[in-house]
């Protein structure tokens, strides 16, 4: 509706500009009229005084000085100039055209136009109400928007909430050819596919578990989903291996963590009873091995000693998450490398190698400018710390112990 009133308001002056000269003709119509008149009153005047002449009542003077007056008379009451022009069109003509102009605007725009854009980003200003009308909204969007694709990708995730596992599949599917296999969305496409097969193992999946895996082991999307894969396929040891890797890096007080633990359990039970694989066991995922830690636990070595200052031990608690980060200065504050800990282990020696790199291919030992800080996050999230260490430069594979003591409250 807001849109229709923004073209009637176009429109308006559209049709006044047309209809001007037909409305000023009308104008100029009325002029010419009254022209017609006067001349006929001069032509009338002169006729009385060329007979008053003709019986002797006026001279030839006078006869004149009453023409010369006439023509004043009528020279007063008419506009000198260029003779007007009369338009031959009428008003049905006019009118007919004026009426095309909206009509013709508008089969220009069903044509060439963008109303369903127009609909949808209107529509985007109001929140779905069910999970069906966000589905038909997404439907939408990849509809006029097909290269999108993070709607293709949001698409996908909505449809796996509904348990629409084929449709998922299709739409991660889609967002893989427009930006490549990333990790994020292989690993939602290789669940979507998995249930939209009744639960068949693929190559294609396992090539997914590799690819995902060998870009981040710690990968909690994929490890989750080759645990459920693997338990339903009856190999027992692939998933209590997955999920016990999945839990390792869980915060306890996560209430995720209690779902994993409860796979853990499951596992461990299934195991119990029927062997690490169950006698009709399918073909089911393998979990790629961890890299080798212990090599990369000798590489990239920075030596820190870390503890809290002693005027902020009351403020504290023992189960307080503790995170001691290693950044390379040219990135900013992304983190290379990373140990957490709490603060009923403090003061700790640690020492930070490449064991400990969030991502397999930013090692400390590749890395230039190395500075390194601590942190205490109460709720246990380390991008929203509550007290923080001075940063310190550090260099890699030395004997030299860095002290990090956390002595700063983070004020918000």
């Amino acid at each position: 509706m807001f849109f229709l009133l923004l073209s009637l308001l176009l429109l308006l002056p559209a049709l006044f500009i047309f209809l001007w000269p037909v409305l000023k003709g009308r104008k100029h119509q009325a002029e010419e009229d009254r022209t017609a008149l006067n001349v006929a009153l001069y032509q009338e005047r002169v006729t009385e005084l060329e007979a008053l002449h003709a019986q002797g009542v006026l001279t030839d003077e006078q006869l004149e000085q009453g023409r010369q007056e006439a023509g004043r008379d009528l020279l007063e009451d008419t506009e000198l100039g260029a003779p007007l022009a009369q338009t031959k069109l009428g008003m049905a003509l006019p009118l007919i055209a004026a009426l095309l102009i909206p009509v013709g605007g508008a089969a220009l725009y069903k044509v060439f136009g963008e109303g369903e854009k127009v609909a949808l980003t209107l529509s985007l200003a109001e929140q779905p109400k069910t999970a069906g009308e966000a589905i038909a909204r997404l439907e939408n969007i990849v509809k006029l928007q097909p290269d999108s694709a993070e709607a293709w990708f949001f698409l996908g995730r909505t449809y796996m909430n509904e348990q629409q596992h084929k449709k998922a599949a299709q739409a991660f599917d889609k967002t893989m050819r427009l930006v490549g296999k990333q990790p994020e969305v292989l690993a939602q496409w290789a669940q979507a596919e998995y249930f939209s097969t009744d639960k068949r193992w693929t190559d294609e999946m396992q090539q997914a578990v590799d690819t995902v895996l060998a870009a981040d082991p710690n990968d909690a999307t994929m490890l989750g989903f080759v645990g459920i894969a693997a338990f339903e396929s009856g190999n027992f040891n692939t998933a209590l291996e997955a999920w016990s890797r999945l839990l390792d890096q869980m915060d306890p007080r996560d209430p995720s963590a209690r779902a994993v633990l409860t796979g853990v359990e499951r596992a461990e039970q299934a195991i119990n009873e029927f062997g690490e694989r169950a006698v009709d066991a399918e073909v089911g995922p393998v979990l790629p091995p961890l890299p080798d830690t212990a090599s990369l636990a000798e590489q990239g070595r920075i030596s820190l000693l870390v503890s809290v200052a002693p005027a902020l031990l009351d403020k504290l608690q023992p189960e307080d998450v503790v995170f001691v980060f290693a950044r390379a200065t040219s990135d900013g504050q992304i983190p290379l490398a990373a140990q957490r800990l709490t603060v009923a282990q403090l003061p700790a020696e640690i020492v930070l190698s490449d064991a400990d790199a969030l991502m397999p291919e930013t090692l400390l030992s590749a890395a230039q400018d190395i500075q390194v800080q601590a942190s205490i996050a109460r709720d246990g999230n380390a991008s929203e710390p509550n007290w923080l260490s001075a940063i310190k430069p550090v260099t890699v594979d030395t004997e030299q112990q860095t002290e990090l003591v956390i002595e700063q409250e983070v004020i918000r």
